[in-house]
């Protein structure tokens, strides 16, 4: 017959057993491949789901309101936060490291790699007042320049005018999609902004894009030209993937701008230029 010591050790090991065995993840639904559940930033946890070992219990450290996700430069991915549906993972940056103190001499070769048409300036690698103190926004311009032409703006984005010395941006975008390539240094085209040390010259890549500005117009961006419009977000996107820019500090002139109505530029809607950028 078993003795008492040794039953008492088989019925703890038996609850044990099942202890480690009951576990599960805290949602059917976060049984995910550990390759996806790490895209949306979350940390997978082995034992906790059936099927295949790359299927794991997927959970989020930086659970939040959509709406304070992008006000922090994040990108929501939900699926993997209990709760409501606007409370989904934050994934925050991108982990690029930013320049610091340098000149942009990279900005030529992330366009083409983009697959855009590329011009460069005599002499742009060395043009600017000053080095970037780092790149933490880009901000969005129109020319309000001649009505017709490829880029007749590119004398005065380079040289400047009798009240502002050139550069006055880093890029220039021409009316059929072809990006100018003008600075790599600090350019004067921010002014003073809702926040110097993101949206200020040192802090900013600037973008000067062929337009008249007329009408100004907030709706839309029916004025421009598709081809433009279509490499001016390709071109950003690929600004923002290189320098790690998140979306939320894609402005407009108009909307770093102080004091407010200062600025006008871009006559197109930022709100859907934001979103062609997601």
């Amino acid at each position: 017959m078993f003795s008492v010591g040794l039953l008492a050790s088989l019925f703890c090991l038996v609850v044990i057993h099942a202890r480690s065995t009951s576990a599960q993840c805290w949602s059917k639904n976060a049984c995910i491949a550990t390759s996806v559940c790490s895209a949306k930033g979350g940390t997978s946890k082995a034992g906790l789901c059936p099927g295949p070992t790359q299927i794991q219990c997927c959970s989020c450290s930086t659970c939040m309101d959509v709406k304070t996700c992008s006000a922090k430069g994040g990108k929501s991915q939900p699926g993997i936060c209990p709760g409501p549906s606007n409370v989904q993972c934050c994934k925050l940056g991108s982990g690029k490291p930013k320049p610091v103190n340098t000149m942009l001499t990279n900005l030529a070769a992330i366009l083409r790699r983009a697959g855009l048409r590329v011009l460069e300036q005599p002499g742009w690698k060395t043009r600017g007042h000053g080095k970037m103190a780092s790149v933490k926004s880009i901000l969005i311009h129109h020319t309000a320049g001649p009505s017709k032409g490829e880029y007749p703006s590119l004398g005065v984005v380079r040289d400047g005018r009798k009240d502002l010395p050139g550069p006055l941006a880093q890029l220039g975008l021409g009316r059929s999609g072809t990006w100018y390539v003008i600075a790599a240094g600090r350019c004067y085209h921010a002014g003073k902004t809702i926040n110097d040390s993101i949206f200020g010259n040192s802090n900013s890549i600037g973008i000067e894009a062929e337009g008249t500005g007329t009408p100004s117009d907030n709706t839309g961006h029916r004025y421009w030209p598709p081809v433009q419009w279509n490499s001016y977000v390709r071109g950003v996107k690929a600004l923002q993937a290189a320098y790690g820019v998140p979306t939320a500090r894609v402005l407009g002139h108009k909307e770093a701008a102080v004091p407010k109505g200062r600025k006008v530029d871009p006559n197109f809607s930022m709100t859907e230029f934001r979103a062609a950028l997601r």
